[in-house]
């Protein structure tokens, strides 16, 4: 009896789940050291769970920004009747496929669009198009920069100024930008693009840039090859740019600075022609 007294008062004292561990001969913690094996597995799951929800979502975000871009493009074609098909073919491919890389882009989409006096309308509208079609689905209008008689003002000013306006932009969801009359900009001003068109090293993977240059030709042949009017660009910009006659904003540039600089810009070099149903100032 005194046994069964003293046994009564040593467990009559402890908590049921006490008394039960006790019973059981299991150890107080067991439930936690369980936990601790879920824990991680948990967390595994959930982390492969929403992985798989990105990879789901990406894609299908570039499908409909690549389909509202083909549609955008075909509504221009339809507009722009007096084009050749290469700008319409080599454009949309070249876009097309920057819009359907893998995130991160590796480098930035870079469209060099040129066209003679004749077509100086056409070119001012469908640089701004094609901008604006690449950046359809997001809604909003490409980043429109003018180096149109800026050609004597101060380089460095230009060239900040030009810089800012890319990257506000940029930053703030836009994922476009046209610069008009590049070859009007001071030729020290044009080399911040190293920063944006750098392949590779672009401070902005996810955009693209259309760059114009307005030669000083009456027209440009529609016998020329690409290759042949890459080569009147490349050299235009060489005699804008470099030679000793222009004036002293200019005085930042070199031979071997441009070299560089070509190398960046030159991507995709189309030529545009001129429309007969384009009025001045408006766009079809």
């Amino acid at each position: 009896m005194p046994n069964d007294s003293f046994q009564k008062s040593e467990f009559g004292n402890q908590s049921p789940s006490t008394f039960s561990q006790h019973m059981t001969g299991q150890p107080k913690n067991a439930s936690f050291v369980k936990m601790e094996w879920c824990w991680p597995i948990l967390i595994v799951l959930s982390i492969l769970a929403l992985g798989s929800l990105w990879y789901t979502h990406v894609p299908e975000i570039e499908s409909t920004a690549v389909q509202e871009f083909q549609n955008q493009m075909k509504q221009l074609m339809n507009k722009y009747q007096g084009q050749d098909e290469k700008l319409w073919k080599r454009s949309l491919t070249f876009l097309e496929k920057h819009l359907n890389s893998s995130q991160p882009r590796p480098q930035p989409a870079i469209l060099l669009l040129t066209a003679a006096r004749d077509a100086e309308e056409a070119l001012k509208c469908l640089s701004e198009q094609i901008a604006d079609a690449y950046s359809s689905y997001r809604s909003v209008r490409a980043i429109r920069i003018d180096g149109t008689g800026r050609a004597t003002e101060d380089s460095d000013a230009v060239k900040l100024e030009v810089d800012q306006e890319l990257s506000n932009g940029f930053q703030n969801g836009q994922n476009a930008a046209v610069v008009h009359r590049f070859e009007s900009l001071p030729a020290g001003s044009t080399l911040i693009f190293y920063k944006y068109c750098d392949h590779e090293n672009a401070a902005f993977k996810d955009v693209a840039l259309v760059l114009t240059v307005l030669l000083e030709e009456e027209t440009l042949g529609t016998s020329l090859g690409l290759k042949e009017i890459e080569e009147k660009v490349r050299d235009f910009l060489k005699v804008k740019f470099t030679n000793s006659n222009t004036p002293t904003s200019y005085k930042h540039m070199d031979p071997d600075k441009l070299s560089g600089l070509w190398s960046r810009i030159s991507h995709l070099v189309l030529p545009v022609q001129p429309e007969n149903a384009l009025k001045r100032g408006i766009c079809l």
